[in-house]
């Protein structure tokens, strides 16, 4: 599903929402107005919607520790095959599909999070589109022992030439990209909800500093 956001009168609700960020965050300064401009200037929009089984703490450190997460994706042995690195305050995110970017943080809370990712694409897919940028909005609230999320991305090229790309690629991208939230939510769930489940279990897939770190996060 995608462009959603593009004719709904949530576009308000994001707006007021990056809006809050910025005021009670002011040292996201030019960041967090070009994820405000993003937003309204996105060439691809998409939106999903998803209910897993999990409580409401776990949920909350899986949302806080997502180099964590990464390393348990790489334990899981689950493809792609990212590698997420920290940078200062951004998160380094390759994979062997061609995908290169840095995530920023703009906003945590509960139940939400909020990344502006900078990156570079070289994928079949979409030839010529080799720059972009992109906002992950995620906001969640719990109902009936289950956490309800709706995750938000909006896609903007770098370059005049790349718009026109990926305006004219559009129908293929938006299929790509469905397809591959759609792949990498399947595995997640299943993380999280051992996670939540049988954390010894995911404990034992791990060593060295992230068993340390999952340990002092999910089991004390």
């Amino acid at each position: 599903m995608y462009d959603y956001y593009k004719k709904s009168p949530t576009a308000l609700l994001l707006k007021l929402f990056l809006g809050l960020i910025l005021t009670v965050t002011p040292a996201l300064g030019d960041v967090g107005i070009r994820a405000g401009q993003l937003v309204d200037e996105a060439d691809v929009t998409y939106v999903t919607r998803f209910t897993w089984s999990c409580s409401p703490s776990t949920w909350d450190r899986i949302l806080s520790n997502p180099l964590l997460m990464g390393a348990l994706w790489k334990a899981y042995g689950f493809a792609p095959a990212y590698d997420i690195t920290a940078r200062g305050d951004t998160l380094h995110v390759e994979d062997p599909t061609g995908l290169i970017g840095d995530a920023f943080r703009l906003h945590r809370n509960t139940g939400e999070v909020a990344y502006l990712v900078d990156g570079r694409l070289n994928h079949w897919a979409v030839p010529f589109f080799n720059e972009a940028s992109a906002v992950f909005i995620l906001k969640s609230h719990f109902a009936q022992g289950k956490v309800v999320a709706n995750l938000q991305v909006y896609l903007r090229a770098g370059s005049t030439v790349g718009s026109l790309v990926l305006q004219a690629a559009k129908p293929l991208l938006a299929k790509h990209v469905d397809n591959r939230v759609t792949l990498n939510l399947q595995d997640v769930r299943k993380i999280v909800e051992e996670i939540d489940t049988s954390p010894a279990r995911v404990a034992s897939r791990l060593s060295g500093k992230s068993l340390e770190q999952f340990k002092h996060i999910f089991q004390e």
